[in-house]
């Protein structure tokens, strides 16, 4: 009995030290919603792809499930919030993403940074901590968009996976976004922030949710 307790110790301080990379898989659960949950994609919901990214990330620092119904609710209670709080609600940045979350549903473990290479991201993911990354989203080159696709779009990264070397993300902008893959460096390249429209010159900002 000691013995075994002792293996158990071992094999639970070896998972603790391996680098994330050696979690081939490894994705944090984050409930998913498209940013148009009752199938609808006209006005607003086509460019409700902030709004469905914060009900994600406010749902997995919750641990709470999330039903399509509840996401359009919530995404219309953040927009009216948006309007009152910045005059606007389309078009997100990531820094007036990170004040909704603060704000609106008082999250504490919110943070935005700037990130140099695809490790920043990873380093994030390791520690626990989704992303939530602002993108010129016709670079994504996701097959699932109606071309051309949206020229700023956000989404949430939710694991890696070190052998494909794909981010494994929750993108709203499709009913096929749960679990989503990207490769590494297409999304790194793809990440920009609103940058008051001028996306393609828009900084490499992310923000990251802890759970608290």
């Amino acid at each position: 009995m000691q013995l075994g307790r002792c293996a158990a110790a071992c094999v639970a301080l070896t998972a603790a030290l391996l680098p994330f990379g050696a979690h081939a898989k490894a994705a944090l659960p984050v409930p998913f919603t498209s940013q148009a949950p009752a199938g609808n994609w006209a006005s607003p919901w086509k460019d409700y792809c902030e709004e469905a990214s914060m009900v994600m990330a406010v749902h997995f620092v919750w641990g709470v499930p999330l039903t399509p119904k509840v996401a359009g609710l919530e995404m219309d209670v953040i927009r009216r919030f948006e309007i009152a709080a910045f005059g606007r609600w389309r078009d997100t940045s990531i820094d007036d993403t990170a004040e909704v979350l603060r704000r609106l549903y008082g999250l504490s473990g919110v943070r935005t940074m700037l990130i140099a290479s695809p490790e920043d991201i990873k380093r994030e993911l390791a520690a626990g901590k989704i992303v939530v990354a602002p993108t010129a989203g016709r670079l994504l080159k996701n097959p699932f968009f109606t071309p051309p696709g949206p020229v700023y779009h956000m989404l949430v990264i939710r694991g890696y996976d070190e052998v494909k070397r794909e981010f494994i993300v929750n993108d709203p902008g499709t009913r096929r976004g749960n679990g989503l893959r990207y490769a590494k460096d297409v999304l790194f390249a793809a990440i920009h922030d609103w940058n008051r429209g001028d996306v393609m010159r828009g900084e490499k900002r992310i923000l990251t949710v802890a759970r608290e």
